[in-house]
C-alpha cells in the first residue's frame, strides 16, 4: 500500500508537466485527501476539511500572504 507521501509524489509527477496552477493545486488536494486515509478515524474529518479549500480561496490567501 502506498503511503500518503508516495501518493503525493506520484500525483506531482503526473501533474507537473505543462499544467495550469489550478490543475497543479487540484492534484495536490487529491494527494492530501488520499493521505487522510492514514489518519485515525477521530482526525479523518478534520483532514478532509483541510483538503477542501477551493483554488480561489487558496489564491486569495496566497495573495494576502505575499502582500503582508
Amino acid at each position: 500500500m502506498m503511503t500518503g507521501r508516495k501518493h503525493v509524489a506520484a500525483l506531482l509527477l503526473l501533474t507537473l508537466t505543462a499544467c495550469t496552477n489550478q490543475q497543479y493545486y487540484e492534484g495536490l488536494k487529491a494527494g492530501h485527501r488520499a493521505s487522510c486515509l492514514e489518519y485515525p478515524e477521530s482526525e479523518y474529518a478534520d483532514c478532509v476539511d483541510e483538503a477542501e479549500t477551493s483554488f480561489e480561496e487558496y489564491k486569495n490567501q496566497r495573495e494576502q500572504a505575499i502582500d503582508n
